[in-house]
């Protein structure tokens, strides 16, 4: 919301509102579900009345509609640019007013040119930073066979075990390598552990790592020196069975489940499975998850639905 505000000029106390909301929920003295549930959330400094209800809507339904006006009102190639490493929601909204830049090809040409230089506060540094972060935006998106996958992921892993052996419980690929895809995007790791933070010390330093692109307290993002973008996720050990089956997806399939859980009356997301009071029936293992929903664990090569 904050960078989709910003791009549209927006007041600037909104956009720091919704900044400083973001910030707050990133270090959480707990679980933003459980906290939710419990009616703690408004116990916590920085989040008002306002944030709330947004935040309850999220929870409540997945989707937030000022979010998706706003996604609605700004072209997607203009918001494909806050993916490029080195560009913020004030440079897209320079770019694109100022300079009409629609999309990331727009982009590369009008760096090339040299004309990004009469942009004010942009320089030579801003230029070949612009250039790399597209690069490395475009080596992120390719997709590889699964059989060259495989071995990186291997090794990755057993890179990460043998340095954080101490704090992983369990570790497992998910995303589309697990459902056994022919070719892949990016790659999921999940970990269980109670402690997080030497988990994402370790993962950041591996020696494939290329590109740190984003490190927090439950997920990291990599670049491998193959071109491979890996985000790392870290649960609580009691809900990594249901973080397993929903970062495992497929998306449709994830769909079918929580549509099923609700003719159920339950509700289902990467925490668990909870009645609708918010009683927590299960999370630790997946096949758990299935047998909840009156179904028996599916082979993750089917779930593409």
């Amino acid at each position: 919301m904050a960078d989709f505000l910003s791009i549209k000029g927006e007041n600037p106390f909104r956009v720091r509102a919704y900044e400083r909301t973001a910030e707050t929920l990133e270090h959480l003295p707990g679980d933003l579900e459980e906290l939710h549930r419990g009616g703690r959330l408004a116990d916590i400094p920085g989040i008002g009345k306002g944030m709330l209800e947004k935040i309850d809507t999220i929870l409540n339904t997945g989707r937030l509609p000022a979010h998706e006006k706003l996604k609605a009102e700004i072209p997607e190639g203009v918001r494909e640019l806050l993916f490029i490493p080195e560009i913020g929601p004030k440079t897209v909204k320079l770019l694109h007013g100022t300079a009409k830049v629609a999309n990331i090809s727009d982009l590369e040409q009008f760096v090339k040119s040299g004309k990004l230089r009469d942009l004010p506060g942009m320089g030579a540094k801003t230029e070949e930073n612009i250039l790399r972060g597209i690069r490395l935006y475009r080596t992120s998106r390719a997709r590889i066979l699964l059989g060259k996958a495989l071995p990186i992921v291997e090794e990755i892993v057993a890179e990460l075990k043998n340095k954080a052996s101490t704090w992983i419980e369990r570790i497992s690929p998910a995303g589309s390598l697990r459902r056994g895809k022919e070719t892949i995007g990016d790659i999921d790791i999940l970990v269980s552990s109670a402690n997080s933070h030497p988990i994402m010390d370790a993962f950041v330093q591996l020696s494939p790592v290329e590109e740190v692109l984003a490190k927090g307290e439950t997920k990291s993002s990599i670049l491998t020196c193959q071109g491979l973008q890996m985000d790392l996720r870290v649960v609580l050990p009691n809900s990594f069975g249901a973080a397993l089956q929903y970062f495992t997806g497929s998306k449709p399939h994830n769909i079918n489940l929580r549509e099923r859980a609700i003719k159920r009356g339950l509700k289902i997301n990467e925490y668990g499975v909870f009645t609708q009071s918010g009683e927590k029936l299960g999370g630790k293992e997946e096949e758990e998850i299935y047998n909840l929903l009156d179904l028996p664990l599916i082979p993750p090569e089917l779930r593409e639905d």
